[in-house]
This record gives structure tokens, C-alpha cells and sequence, in this order.
């Protein structure tokens, strides 16, 4: 073999590895799957940012998700083709609205209602499909385009089977110009014709751009052969043929993994259909790119077809020089069977690997366990017959129990660390849990993991719930749950645990609905440092504002002192974005959180978990003084949410208990249950000191409910 046919082998037989392995690898990164689909979210902020941030969170990031607040500002991004699909948030219902652009490619739009619809599963809810008139709905453009190209490339096979590599003579030269340019008008006239009834404007776009894809490949398929002989030609198959064969038979660059999706929009295949999908009105967004693919390889080729004329016109018409034509002819019939071969081989790996795909696992979906008849409940007595139940077994003992009222009748109660029974399928032990209260039920939401309904952290941190506040928005109610971040430290010491900082977490919860957790905000980083305020150890809605009133003292403080108290308060749309919050320096609000100023100072003063509210003009602060070891019930009052708040004489004692190891601690108020002029119900937390008493005898963890007598001042 001489050397020039060696490398000539070695040559063909690289582009077609390279080949191979281009279209191989490209199906077998996440066949068929989204990548980076452009999408917007419709909805108020407070739903739509933290489920933005979850959407662009998936594994695999199937979609980039923006949002807005109104229909318009998402449908103008749509039609300039920014983005691929609107999905319209409607909260006063389980249905949201999916659009997509209005000239959606077919297996683009299967898999984003696909995801969509999966991703809307684990909400409880469903996307309709809305569809709109569409002029190329249902054809294959890419599949299109591909043909056109192909037809150039064949073309040029054919001439050089016919007349050779070269154009020997002027003639022969333009001969090959005019076959590319008549195959070029057939493919306008098929593109002509397939635009069917669209405007006139539109139909001649579609052909211009199947007659320029045809006149591109044909003459980049001229100069590789011209400049590299066979090789060339492979080369040429490489770039045209095998090069978009991915997103052909994916459907869309978007369901390519990132390197063959851009590898793709830069082969003529795949810039002809980008152009295609322009003219069918999918917006104008990014055709420069494609534009110059397709201009330069057509460009490119013709230079290079008309300059070898000249340069090689000496030397195809020495004698002989027409004895290499028959060896051409052979090793082309070579080159197409190959090409024929490669491409049955890359089609039968595709449908294997996309037979071997694996659906993305669901996020958690909560859900209500069997009601618990309650009875009527009419006054505290009730209250704490309630507490005595033990039928539901995924909820047996807790402390804390924060509750707000929602505006369908209902009522929602966070409890802190939850014992559940032996024969609960889920976790025995959870940092929080939520129950939902209506009348003469009783219900726990759970997530489908059984586990907590504000998700430990992924390195064990959990989240025990401070306080919660509900915004009553039109067919449904955003619930805010401040807690705190809790490390154990020492799980054989019942004080073994150190708080790190708040969080918030986020609940919509449809008018009659189930709950579902939409976003939990770790608020700064992990900082066990007292100092700092625990933001949202009480919390209020007063107004346009949400005040997170926040507490804390010195390090290793005497025995018996208190909390400081601080306020901060926030837009409640906006509460999981820390930047938005204002803080109260004793004169006004500033974004410093340093600034803070003390409300309630720390000598005497409040448990680390409180509770603040607003009655008849009035704000009070209702706590245990001097926290844990404390024993007085004291409310501090002001005539503002800014204090300053002054004690009140004692309207009760809560001694801990700790000698008799009976714990009593953290009184809470629920100004909005059985309301009574003059006085409030409230609830404590007991606990034991002997926590085999408390697996025996759940009901020494749960929380007891009396009425106290509001200051008159």
C-alpha cells in the first residue's frame, strides 16, 4: 500500500470513529429528556420565585424557569421565542394553564407537558394543555432540513462519480453550478409547498431556507473533496450527515445534553431548521448564528469549487491523468455503503438506549391521614380532651403546637419534635409535624416520605417550627412557618442540641386542600451564636407587613435571665428573601440587621420562643419570664408592633418542673381560637425527664391548654 493510501485509510477511519461516536454518545447522554428548555412561570411572586428556584433544582435541569406576574409580559416572551412554554399558576384551583410557542415542535412539546405534567404531580395539581392554531404543527423540520442537506451532499457524489473530483474544464465547472442550483429551486418548491396556507411572506422564508440548506452542504461537500480527496469527502459526511443525526432522531436540541445540542445548531441541518422555526413564527430570537453556518458554508464552498478550476487545470490535463477516475469511482461506492452501514447502526443503538431510560424520581407530595373524629369544641375543657386522643398513630406526642386560622374554616398546628407509633410505617421520630383541625376532625399532613413535613437538611439539621402566620390570597392561603435550625449534639442528653438559625418555610394550601410544602429558606448561615436573633420566634400580620420578631442574650448568661426581644418585618410576599427585610433601630426601619435595637431587654425578659399579637387596637407579648427557669406568665404590652413593650403583673405561674422531672415550658397564645373579649387562650408544652415514661405514656408529651385574663393596660 503506498503511503498516501495508508493515511488516506487511517484518515477515513478516524471521521468514521468520530462519526460513530458523535451520534452514540449524544443519544446516550439522557435520551430523549429536556435540557435547558426556556420556560416562564405566571404567578405571584411568593409562589412563583421558590418554585423557580425548585424547577431549575431538578436533577438534570430539564428546564431554565423565569417567572412573572401577568399573562401579558409571558405571552410577549413567547412570541419573540425567549422562551418554549408558559405554565399560568392558578391558585384558586388544582388546574394551571400550559402554552407553548405557537409554533411548538412536536417531540419538544410531548416532553415538556411530560415534565411539566410530572413536576405538577408532586403538587397536587394538573396542567391542561392549551393549544393554538398552528401552521407546521405535527411536520418534522429538522427531519426536513436533514433531506435538504443530504440532497446537496448526494448531489455532489453523483457528479463526482460521473465527471470526477475536479472540474476539468469551464464547462464541466459551471455544469456543477447549475446542477446545485437547480436542485436548490426543487427544494424552494418543496419548501413552497409545504408551507401550505401560510402567508405568502412566510412560504417564501420556508423555501429560501430549504434551497439555501441544499445550495450550502452541496458546495462545503465540493471543497472538502476538492482540498481532501476521500477523506474530504468523509469529512464532509461527518459534518453533514452524521452531524445532526442526534437531534433527528431526539426530535429537538433541547432534549440533547448541552455539547450535541450546540454541536447541532452548528451543522446546515440543524441551522436550516432553526431558520425553519423562525419563519413558522416562533420568534426571531438567535438567527444570526444559523444565518452565518449557512451563508458561510455556501460561501465558503463556492470560492473553494470556482479557485481549484484554475488550480488544477494543469494537471488533470496531463496525459494519463484521467487513469485515477475508475479508483475514484470504487472507493466512493465504498464511502456511501459505509455512510449507509453507519447510519442502520446508529438508529438500532438509539432505540436500545432510549428503551433504557430511566424516569427522573417525584419530589414529595403531602397528603392527610384518616380523620380523627374530634368533637364539638366549645371551650378549654374540649381543648384538652382533644389532646387525650391517641387514635392517630402518626402523631403521639409533641411540644410547641403554633396555630394560625385559615380562612376556610380550618386551622393549621405545628408541633416541634413528634413521637409517632411503633407501628407507624414511616420514621418513629420527626423534628416537626403538621396538623389540620376542622370542625369535629382531626388530620396529620404528611409528606409521602413519612417523614417530617419540613424536610431535615441533607447533613441531619431539622427544623423545629417557632411560629405561623397565614395570608389569605384568592382560593387558597400561603402559610409562613418560621423554625429554627437544630443540631443534636448529644442524643443521649435531653438538652444535647444547639440552634443554628431560622428558616422559613412556605405552604400553599388550596381552599379545602391539602397543605404542600413550596419552599424552606435557610435565613444567614449555620451560627450557634446567641447573639444573633432567632427571626421569626414570634410572628405577626399587621397591615401590608409581616413582623418576624426575633430573640436573644449573651452567651452563658446568669441564671434565670431571659431573652432580648428584636423585630424586623417584610412584605409577607417576599419573606423568604432575607434582602427585602427591614429592622427596627428604635427610630426607624434600615437593612442592617446589627442595628436591631432590644424591644424587651434580656434581664427579666422573654422564653426564646414567644408569642406576639395585635387585639383591638392593642399588641401584646405573651412568654414565660426569664425562659425555661422562669416561672411567671407575663404579658409585656405597647400600643405599636415596635414596642415599647412594658411587663404586666403576672397573670399566672408555669413553674418548669424539673425536680419533680416533669417539664412544663414554651406558653404560647392562640388569639384566634374560642376568642373571648378580655382574655386569650393559651397552651404550654410538657415533656418528662424520663423519656421511657413518655414512650409508655405518650400523653405526658403534649401540650395543655388554659384561658388567661388580658392586662387592662
Amino acid at each position: 500500500m503506498r503511503p498516501g493510501s495508508r493515511r488516506e485509510v487511517v484518515l477515513c477511519a478516524v471521521f468514521v470513529l468520530i462519526a460513530l461516536g458523535w451520534i452514540v454518545t449524544g443519544l446516550r447522554a439522557d435520551p430523549g429528556e429536556l435540557h435547558d428548555a426556556p420556560v416562564v412561570l405566571v404567578g405571584p411572586d411568593v409562589v412563583t420565585v421558590p418554585l423557580v428556584k425548585q424547577v431549575n433544582a431538578v436533577p438534570g435541569r430539564p428546564f431554565s424557569a423565569g417567572a412573572v406576574d401577568n399573562r401579558t409580559e409571558a405571552a410577549e416572551l413567547l412570541e419573540r421565542g425567549d422562551v418554549v412554554a408558559e405554565l399560568d399558576i392558578d391558585l384558586s384551583g388544582t388546574q394551571d394553564e400550559l402554552r407553548l410557542a405557537t409554533a411548538h415542535r412536536p417531540a419538544l412539546a410531548r416532553a415538556i407537558q411530560a415534565e411539566v405534567t410530572r413536576i405538577e404531580k408532586t403538587r397536587g395539581r394538573t396542567a391542561v394543555l392549551t393549544e393554538p392554531p398552528d401552521r407546521l404543527e405535527g411536520r418534522p423540520l429538522s427531519w426536513v432540513t436533514f433531506a435538504t442537506a443530504l440532497a446537496g451532499f448526494l448531489l455532489v457524489c453523483v457528479v463526482s462519480l460521473v465527471w470526477g473530483p475536479f472540474a476539468r474544464t469551464l464547462p464541466r465547472l459551471l455544469a456543477r453550478l447549475t446542477a446545485l442550483a437547480a436542485l436548490s429551486v426543487g427544494a424552494g418548491v418543496f419548501g413552497w409547498l409545504l408551507a401550505g396556507p401560510a402567508p405568502a411572506g412566510e412560504r417564501m422564508l420556508v423555501a429560501s431556507v430549504l434551497a439555501a440548506t441544499v445550495i450550502a452542504a452541496g458546495a462545503l461537500t465540493f471543497a472538502c473533496e476538492i482540498i481532501g480527496g476521500l477523506p474530504g469527502l468523509l469529512l464532509a459526511a461527518t459534518v453533514i450527515v452524521a452531524g445532526p443525526v442526534p437531534l433527528l432522531l431526539a426530535g429537538d436540541r433541547l432534549l440533547l445534553a448541552d455539547a450535541w445540542a450546540f454541536g447541532s445548531r452548528w451543522t446546515i441541518a440543524g441551522a436550516g431548521e432553526s431558520l425553519l422555526w423562525a419563519a413558522s413564527g416562533d420568534g426571531v430570537t438567535g438567527i444570526a448564528q444559523p444565518v452565518v453556518t449557512i451563508a458561510g458554508s455556501a460561501l465558503l464552498g463556492l470560492v473553494v469549487l470556482v479557485a481549484m478550476r484554475w488550480l488544477v487545470r494543469v494537471d488533470v490535463e496531463r496525459p494519463g491523468a484521467l487513469a485515477s477516475v475508475r479508483p475514484w469511482r470504487r472507493t466512493l461506492g465504498l464511502v456511501l455503503v459505509s455512510a449507509t452501514c453507519l447510519t442502520i447502526l446508529a438508529t438500532a443503538l438509539t432505540s436500545a438506549l432510549h428503551s433504557e431510560a430511566v424516569p427522573r424520581p417525584l419530589a414529595s407530595l403531602a397528603s392527610t391521614t384518616q380523620c380523627v373524629p374530634a368533637g364539638p369544641v366549645e371551650d378549654v375543657d374540649d381543648l384538652n380532651r382533644i389532646t387525650r386522643l391517641r387514635a392517630e398513630p402518626a402523631l403521639q406526642g409533641g411540644d410547641v403546637g403554633v396555630s394560625a386560622h385559615l380562612s376556610d374554616g380550618r386551622s393549621i398546628w405545628m408541633f416541634g419534635d413528634t413521637l409517632r407509633d411503633k407501628k407507624f410505617s414511616g420514621a418513629g421520630f420527626v423534628r416537626n409535624s403538621m396538623l389540620l383541625v376542622e370542625p369535629d376532625c382531626l388530620q396529620v399532613v404528611l409528606p409521602e416520605s413519612g417523614g417530617a413535613i419540613i424536610p431535615d437538611r441533607g447533613d441531619g439539621v431539622g427544623y423545629w417550627p417557632m411560629s405561623v402566620t397565614t395570608l389569605d390570597k384568592p382560593g387558597y392561603a400561603l402559610v409562613v412557618v418560621a423554625a429554627q435550625r437544630v443540631r443534636t449534639t448529644d442524643s443521649d442528653d435531653a438538652f444535647g442540641f444547639e440552634a443554628l438559625g431560622p428558616a422559613i418555610a412556605q405552604f400553599v394550601v388550596p381552599d379545602g386542600g391539602v397543605p404542600q410544602l413550596i419552599a424552606v429558606t435557610d435565613i444567614g448561615a449555620d451560627d450557634a451564636d446567641t447573639r444573633r436573633p432567632m427571626w421569626g420566634a414570634a410572628a405577626a400580620v399587621s397591615g401590608k407587613w409581616l413582623y418576624l420578631y426575633g430573640t436573644a442574650r449573651e452567651p452563658d448568661p446568669p441564671l434565670g435571665t431571659g431573652f432580648a426581644l428584636h423585630v424586623a418585618r417584610v412584605a409577607p410576599d417576599h419573606v423568604a428573601d432575607p434582602d427585602r427585610w427591614t429592622y427596627w433601630d428604635g427610630t426607624g426601619w434600615n437593612k442592617r440587621p446589627g442595628s436591631s435595637s432590644e424591644l424587651i431587654p434580656a434581664t427579666d425578659g422573654v422564653s426564646q420562643t414567644l408569642s406576639v399579637f395585635e387585639r383591638d387596637g392593642r399588641w401584646y407579648a405573651f412568654s414565660k419570664s426569664d425562659e425555661f427557669l422562669g416561672d411567671d406568665l407575663v404579658f409585656w404590652t405597647s400600643s405599636s408592633p415596635t414596642g415599647p413593650f412594658r411587663a404586666q403583673p403576672p397573670v399566672g405561674t408555669l413553674p418548669s418542673g424539673v425536680a419533680r422531672g416533669e417539664l412544663r415550658y414554651m406558653p404560647l397564645a392562640h388569639p384566634d381560637i374560642l376568642e373571648q373579649p378580655g382574655s386569650v387562650i393559651v397552651s404550654y408544652s410538657r415533656n418528662s425527664t424520663d423519656f421511657g415514661a413518655v414512650l409508655r405514656n405518650p400523653l405526658l408529651y403534649r401540650p395543655k391548654f388554659i384561658r388567661v385574663d388580658l392586662p387592662d393596660r
